[in-house]
């Protein structure tokens, strides 16, 4: 259909013309047929122009040299035609092409396409191409992979992923900010290694991975992007059947992160201190983003109770029960009840709860974080640990309820890491608990983007509302366009190193763009992986003919030279006595 139409309407045009010549005035014979001789040839010009005829070339292995390609690396692969892209160094008898592009177009009989070197940077690897072989140059050595966390509440705990490659003997740190170091771990067998650390103020900041040697020598980094987002202040109600030094430094925990706490602690008698007292009903229940009993006032709920915090929890609300002591029955009934099988807990043991993070300075030793912990376990295996100790066994559990969740914490002496002097460690502990179990936050419009892109290259941001922007560290602003049947999705090419921000509306996400420069590295092993993706087909590199369509430009111009002197003609009066 695409074939035919275009000639029919040539044709048409022929036929048109041809009977308008023949209607009088008609010129004289001679000049008449000349005329037509010319419109004929005007459209088989303009056919072929458009249409060139088919001509066999041989069919061949097109090699093209990438970043870090070499002439021994080109030597080992055969093939007739040899180019290099401009990433790659200058190779002798190896001709510079801007692009791949320009290379199938140059070389259209290209059967099979070979890449040497690190593979086809962003700008090459969405052309058509036939065939893809990858023969890749030595791996990059450092740090080549970067898991960085979602967007984060204040205070929450979040762990960073990333891969060292080439580097044997080599450690993970992980600094701050201020350049200070809060983790160090030496990888897996796989090269693998996770880091955790806090989040503390709302903004977007930069945390840093080093990979140093056995002498402390720098061999990589990478720039860590960590955005903690300003979420409206948790609303919380203590409730305990006795005082106690927790208590205490819960409170003091709880005015440091903002949060609204209400308490009612009995102390016997019918008298409570603390706020006022407040039903434990639908209406207060909603309010509340986390709800926390001890065992004695879990165990002393009524049944109204009971089915009111159940129905809240379906709602969203969270639930933790702090282990004073060990649990009774009617405890542990009304945690059936919810969903928690608790088995044991009734003799403690001491667990260290993580290392304290070594000095910057070398040979200081870590000191150990160390708690009392209820040997509780659940006899669900859907139970999810609420927190881990150092080595690795769960403390506590959780689970979802409806849209809510509800946990066991099994630690009656949190408050003596405060007493300690690890009064981060303390705010870490109950910070995780909360971002677990408090009532989730409604879901941002800008969940889906990324930490962090590569500047120069094109990032897809999906999921967008309309009207989204980025702006830029320099000011500039650029509006994206969206396509709706991509699911929202629109291409960012960013320019500049830096913090962008993505605003649409009230919401808004930073977005750390990264310099390939400075991560090495982590850019080789992501350009090696892409070309890889690419690869498949069974093509050959055979000599057999090869089908390809002609120039165009020789029937082009005889076309305009034809239909310059048609028009010439037809326009000449022949001269009168």
């Amino acid at each position: 259909m695409i074939f035919w139409l275009p000639l029919a309407l040539i044709a048409l045009a022929v036929l048109l013309a041809s009977l308008r010549l023949c209607l009088p005035p008609r010129p004289p014979l001679a000049r008449l047929g000349v005329l037509l001789a010319l419109q004929l040839a005007a459209a088989a010009l303009l056919a072929l122009t458009l249409f060139p005829p088919r001509h066999a070339v041989p069919a061949g292995t097109l090699l093209v040299a990438t970043a870090g390609a070499t002439a021994a690396d080109l030597a080992a692969v055969p093939a007739a035609v040899r180019l290099r892209l401009p990433e790659a160094t200058a190779l002798t008898g190896v001709d510079r092409v801007p692009d791949l592009a320009t290379a199938l177009r140059r070389h259209p009989g290209t059967r099979e396409l070979v890449v040497v070197g690190q593979g086809l940077p962003a700008r090459d690897r969405d052309t058509a191409a036939p065939p893809l072989r990858f023969h890749a140059g030595a791996a990059p050595r450092g740090l080549v992979e970067l898991l960085a966390p979602p967007p984060l509440a204040a205070g929450a705990h979040f762990e960073v992923g990333t891969r060292v490659q080439g580097l044997p003997q080599a450690r993970v740190e992980l600094l701050d900010p201020a350049g200070h170091r809060v983790a160090i771990a030496t990888p897996g067998n796989d090269g693998r290694v996770r880091l955790a650390a806090s989040a503390r103020d709302a903004g977007d900041v930069e945390f840093a991975l080093r990979a140093l040697n056995g002498d402390g020598k720098v061999l990589d980094r990478l720039p860590v992007p960590v955005r903690v987002q300003a979420v409206p202040a948790p609303a919380l109600r203590l409730l305990a059947g006795a005082p106690g030094p927790e208590l205490k430094y819960l409170q003091r925990w709880a005015a440091d992160t903002g949060a609204t706490l209400q308490t009612g602690i009995s102390v016997g008698g019918g008298v409570q201190l603390g706020d006022a007292p407040q039903a434990i009903d639908a209406a207060s229940l909603a309010r509340l983003d986390l709800l926390l009993l001890d065992e004695r006032r879990l165990a002393a709920l009524s049944s109204a109770q009971r089915a009111a915090i159940a129905a809240a929890m379906h709602e969203g609300l969270g639930v933790l029960v702090r282990m004073g002591g060990a649990l009774d029955s009617n405890a542990r009934r009304i945690l059936r009840e919810w969903g928690l099988d608790a088995r044991g807990g009734e003799r403690t043991a001491t667990v260290k709860l993580r290392d304290a993070d070594a000095a910057s300075g070398e040979g200081t030793a870590p000191a150990p974080l160390d708690i009392e912990r209820f040997d509780l376990a659940f006899a669900d295996t859907g139970v999810v640990p609420l927190l881990r100790a150092a080595d690795g066994s769960a403390i506590g559990g959780w689970r979802a309820v409806g849209r809510g969740r509800v946990g066991v914490l099994p630690v009656a002496d949190s408050y003596a890491l405060v007493l300690a002097g690890h009064a981060d460690a303390h705010a870490e502990l109950w910070n995780r608990v909360l971002a677990t179990l408090a009532r989730p936050l409604p879901a941002s419009p800008l969940a889906r983007v990324p930490a962090w892109a590569w500047a120069g290259e094109r990032t897809a941001l999906c999921g967008l509302p309309d009207g989204a922007r980025i702006e830029a560290p320099d000011g500039g602003t650029t509006t994206l366009v969206t396509d709706p049947r991509a699911g929202n999705c629109g291409g960012w090419w960013p320019r500049q190193a830096g913090w962008h921000r993505v605003v649409a509306g009230d919401a808004a996400a930073g977005v750390r763009v990264i310099d390939p420069a400075g991560a090495r590295a982590l850019h080789a092993q992501a350009t090696r992986e892409a070309t890889s993706a690419l690869r498949g087909g069974t093509g050959t590199a055979g000599t057999t003919a090869l089908p390809v369509s002609g120039p165009r430009w020789p029937w082009l111009l005889g076309f305009v030279l034809v239909a310059g002197l048609l028009w010439w003609l037809e326009r000449r009066r022949p001269v009168t006595a």
